[in-house]
This record gives C-alpha cells, structure tokens and sequence, in this order.
C-alpha cells in the first residue's frame, strides 16, 4: 500500500517524476498512487507539470515540441514547504 510518506520520501530525492516512475518505485498502481498525489497536490506540495517534454526534447516556447512518441506521461514537482 502506498503512503503519503513514500511518495514524500521519494520525492524529496527525485523531485521531478512521471507517475510510471513513481509506480514502479512504489511497486504500487496508477491509480493508487495518483490518488496519493492528488491529496498532496491539495496541500500545494505537489504540482503536475502540463505538456512535459522527455529530456531529450527542447521545448519550444509555450510548450513542448516533440513527437508524441517523446512526451511524457504524467510528471509531478515536488513543491517543498514554504519556510515559516
């Protein structure tokens, strides 16, 4: 089962990540994990990243430019907590 701890943890040391990485990290589901995301993406610690290229890929301006074969599934931003 995946906890909001585990996607924490592993975000802080791969703070740029598609949900496959995660899933296969995790050895969880999309969905699972997706809902886990969500909860975070709530408390803004978590962004999706819209239109990611693969790194192989330079975005054009305003989006990405590749094939559809290069664009990346989902991509999250781990968003640390702002300082008090």
């Amino acid at each position: 089962m995946t906890t909001l701890s585990a996607i924490k943890r592993y975000m802080e040391v791969h703070p740029r990540t598609t949900l496959q990485n995660l899933v296969v990290a995790l050895d969880t589901t999309p969905d699972a994990a997706r809902s886990m995301l969500d909860i975070l993406r709530a408390k803004n610690r978590v962004r999706l990243v819209p239109g990611s290229c693969a790194s192989s890929c330079k975005p054009a301006s305003g989006g990405c430019n590749c094939s559809s074969e290069l664009v990346q599934g989902e991509v999250y931003e781990w968003a640390p907590a702002p300082p008090e």
